[in-house]
């Protein structure tokens, strides 16, 4: 626990921002289960497991009560403290990987992985539109996005042979409802794989579409980047991570995974991700900025701090917003157990770390998503296990903008 009472020592010397802002209130269950052999997790490409839309929260997770694992969703009116009864959105043998997006108020758009095919459908307060296949067979890693709430870019992992290949399609949401198909999916790389792509995620700009992925063609994990403006074609893929070869022998590259992105400022866009290249204990976690939309990224940059230097970082998720605002969460065990924590982006670089309260203490905290909303309240859900190998259980705490929210986030140059 000695980093956390270090911490806890350096915030009580400087001013009051051991929230950045955000004052965290009670953690609430999102779908209470008492069965012990029910297993909930939040496994969205990209992390993107919350949106929130009008004055309307919804969270989507997998678990298995009902005897194989299914897609569920649950939504929270703003000001309320308790989740509507879940309700499941697959249909099929088993399902994974669910994830969610916000279209116009009060209204979302869920995609999942179903009987090795992706499906979407939107979801509201009042219930479940039809469900939609996508793909055919061999598909998995739904990930979804839009700028307008009314145009959608849905990318998965299609099979391509012998490898998986990432594969971009656009839907059309109806202005009465309904989802309409807008073409074939066509692959992001215009070249045939030489090896997998996988994991990807997408964001949508005015500016176009951006898409990353991990990608094997090196025979080594790298994370690659390709930009589409509107109503054009993806350009050659590039690299996101700075390659840092370890040797022939350990390997050709340090090792990255699990890019998530999100859309800051009017059309500026972050990522974030898990890297090896430290070489000592694991995982860190890097983050780069695009300022012109995602057609170039900047140097990569450290997000934790000096405090984790010891420790490995999972499952990075990231939020921004409109005013500038970029947020990364993750989870470690720096105090002994694992933990929620945050960093923020500010002008003079990446903040220190905080740790909610909520999502800190007795326990095994992880995967975490996020999300900001229109007033700067940070969103944030989490897998709660009171035994490391226990069942999980999917948590949510709103950490309720004060007013001192940092702005305006600052690439390093």
């Amino acid at each position: 626990m000695r980093c956390k009472y270090c911490l806890a020592l350096l915030l009580s010397l400087s001013p009051p921002i051991h929230a950045a802002g955000w004052d965290f209130g009670a953690k609430i269950p999102v779908a209470p289960i008492a069965e012990s052999n029910v297993f909930q997790h939040l496994d969205a490409t990209g992390r993107k497991s919350m949106a929130v839309s009008g004055n309307t929260l919804a969270v989507v997770w997998e678990d298995n009560r009902d005897g194989s694992p299914q897609a569920h969703v649950a939504l929270k009116i703003m000001d309320k403290d308790v989740f509507s009864e879940a309700r499941r959105i697959s249909a099929g043998k088993s399902a994974f990987g669910p994830t969610i997006l916000a279209l116009r108020p009060d209204r979302f758009l869920v995609g999942w992985e179903q009987d090795n095919a992706v499906w979407t459908r939107l979801v509201a307060p009042q219930g479940l539109g039809p469900s939609l296949k996508l793909s055919g067979k061999d598909a998995t890693q739904i990930a979804l996005a839009t700028h307008d709430g009314q145009r959608v870019v849905a990318v998965w992992c299609q099979r391509a042979g012998k490898f998986n290949r990432v594969v971009a399609h656009e839907l059309k949401i109806g202005i009465e409802g309904g989802i309409v198909n807008a073409g074939k999916p066509k692959p992001v790389d215009a070249k045939p794989p030489v090896d997998d792509q996988s994991s990807p995620t997408v964001v949508v700009t005015k500016k176009g579409t951006l898409v990353a992925w991990e990608d094997r063609r090196r025979k080594h994990t790298v994370l690659s980047y390709s930009h589409a403006t509107p109503g054009g074609s993806f350009s050659a893929p590039q690299l996101l991570n700075e390659v840092v070869k370890k040797s022939d022998r350990y390997g050709r590259g340090s090792g990255v995974t699990r890019v998530a992105l999100d859309v800051y400022g009017e059309d500026r866009i972050a990522a974030t991700w898990m890297d090896k290249r430290g070489d000592q204990t694991g995982y860190d976690i890097y983050a780069a900025f695009s300022e012109d939309g995602g057609r170039r990224f900047g140097v990569n940059e450290l997000v934790q701090d000096s405090f984790a230097d010891q420790y490995a970082q999972w499952h990075p998720a990231i939020a921004g917003d409109a005013a500038g605002r970029v947020i990364v969460a993750w989870d470690d065990d720096r105090d002994d157990v694992s933990s929620i924590w945050l960093a923020w982006k500010t002008r003079y670089g990446w903040s220190m770390n905080f740790s909610p309260p909520v999502a800190s203490g007795d326990g095994e905290k992880t995967s975490p998503s996020i999300t900001l909303d229109a007033r700067g309240n940070l969103h944030l859900i989490w897998l709660g296990q009171e035994a490391e190998n226990g069942p999980g259980r999917v948590m949510y705490s709103m950490g309720s903008n004060s007013g001192a929210a940092p702005r305006q986030a600052q690439p390093s140059k």
